[in-house]
């Protein structure tokens, strides 16, 4: 099977990186959200639903789902400015990934005997 060359565009990546950021949000703070803003978000985003088979599944209109998907956008963003777990748990990772990295350098200087001799030696 020959592997399918796809052309990304700046809005196509955007809506990407949007769906990432909402379904991190959406992890952190589902439990703050009702049954009902959950359903939606969840046949939305996680089952791939159109607007109007969410709409036929709920027996309300389409217009309904929309507004209903808005008010869990920004109700999901609000929390987000008020907590910060999001973006405080992005920022921690990325600490603890560069500080992986630090170590992985210092211990392949150590294995190859670049690095100091840290013990029994001092500088005279």
């Amino acid at each position: 099977m020959a592997a399918v060359d796809v052309a990304w565009d700046d809005k196509d990546k955007e809506r990407l990186e949007r769906r990432v950021y909402l379904n991190l949000l959406y992890d952190f703070y589902s439990p703050l959200l009702t049954e009902r803003q959950r359903n939606v978000y969840e046949m939305l985003y996680f089952s791939d639903l159109t607007p109007t088979e969410v709409a036929r599944s709920l027996e309300i209109s389409r217009q309904a789902v929309h507004i209903l998907e808005r008010r869990i956008m920004n109700r999901l963003e609000a929390i987000e400015g008020e907590l910060h777990f999001a973006e405080t748990t992005r920022r921690l990772e990325e600490r603890i990934r560069k500080l992986e990295e630090e170590n992985s350098a210092l211990r392949g200087a150590d294995l190859t005997g670049n690095g100091a001799d840290r013990e029994g030696t001092a500088d005279v």
